[in-house]
């Protein structure tokens, strides 16, 4: 499945708009903040749509998961949305994990636990966003909500750090390894980043993660940056490969990182960041810029290129290495 689709969902009472553009959205929020209702409007609706009351828009169908009908359900149905409450066992599972990878449709999860085994990105945690338009005397009128990033705004600033940590143990650790050669280490897995800024704490740091995949740890993250005493700013591009289609050093069309919704077909891919690595290899496949996850290609490390990458990154991190830049032994061009 592909596409990016608007969800409308709505009564004489409460109304809700959702966008989805990817194979995983994970809703959270606290208690009462209307995430249950919207899963038990369209669990009335899915049972009875003419007598519900309730009115659903969206251009694929969309349907409720619960214990009993998950696995008939992701078995024999395929191009739709399915929406889960939190509170499914099946949820924590690696049967659903592995239902999820492959499957020709989107999931819509609601949880407040962070789900490990699901590579969702930092972009598709959501809030619900309520807005309403009650008045001062609390008229009946319909209450709005919407989505909302919940981590649209990581924490960022001019620093120049002591520690980089990178996700990437391969092409992307040995890129920023250029740019800060003497301070630069690998997490060696997305679950070690906290372990390292926690045991690191006297340290000004920088994390780059793969955003389109560390949706399970970027809260645990937060709360580790926000209670440390230590200076943490985190980067969180799609993926490496994402930054180098970017960049310009390849001839690529900007729908690729714009409008990826449309090319990475869940069935292939169980996240976004798998979707750049397999368009960058099969684009440079046999050529001189052919790409390898493993090791980066001089191809790449040429000043020109060196260049061009470092354009797409934040201008915090450009400042902080560009006395860096102009003493690395770049490959010419």
């Amino acid at each position: 499945m592909i596409g990016k689709y608007s969800v409308v969902l709505y009564n004489n009472k409460v109304h809700y708009q959702l966008v989805i553009e990817r194979n995983i959205t994970v809703l959270r929020g606290d208690s009462a903040s209307g995430k249950s209702e919207m899963i038990r409007m369209l669990g009335l609706y899915n049972s009875n749509p003419s007598s519900s009351g309730i009115t659903l828009i969206c251009e694929k169908a969309c349907t409720v998961l619960n214990e009993e009908n998950w696995i008939l359900y992701t078995n024999s149905y395929s191009d739709r949305i399915f929406f889960v409450d939190e509170g499914n066992s099946f949820l924590r599972r690696k049967e659903f994990a592995d239902t999820v990878k492959g499957s020709d449709n989107y999931f819509v999860i609601v949880s407040r636990e962070s789900l490990p085994q699901l590579p969702y990105g930092i972009d598709e945690i959501y809030g619900l966003k309520e807005e309403n338009n009650t008045g001062k005397y609390r008229l009946p009128k319909r209450i709005y909500n919407e989505m909302f990033k919940i981590y649209g705004d990581l924490p960022s600033s001019d620093i120049c750090p002591e520690l980089v940590i990178t996700e990437d143990s391969n092409s992307g650790n040995e890129f920023f390894r250029m740019l800060f050669p003497d301070r630069c280490t690998s997490s060696n897995g997305k679950s070690n980043i906290n372990k390292i800024i926690a045991h690191n704490p006297d340290h000004t740091i920088l994390a780059v993660v793969d955003g389109a995949a560390f949706g399970a740890e970027i809260q645990g993250c937060m709360e580790l940056v926000v209670s440390s005493h230590n200076q943490v700013s985190i980067f969180a591009p799609e993926s490496f490969e994402y930054l180098i289609l970017r960049s310009g050093v390849l001839e690529v069309p900007k729908s690729i990182t714009e409008e990826t919704w449309n090319y990475s077909d869940s069935v292939r891919f169980f996240s976004w960041e798998e979707f750049f690595t397999a368009y960058l290899s099969e684009k440079t496949k046999n050529q001189i810029s052919q790409y390898s996850k493993g090791k980066l290609n001089d191809y790449y490390k040429t000043a020109g290129n060196m260049e061009k990458l470092s354009k797409v990154l934040p201008e915090c991190i450009r400042t902080a290495s560009s006395q860096l830049l102009s003493r690395l032994p770049y490959i010419e061009d």
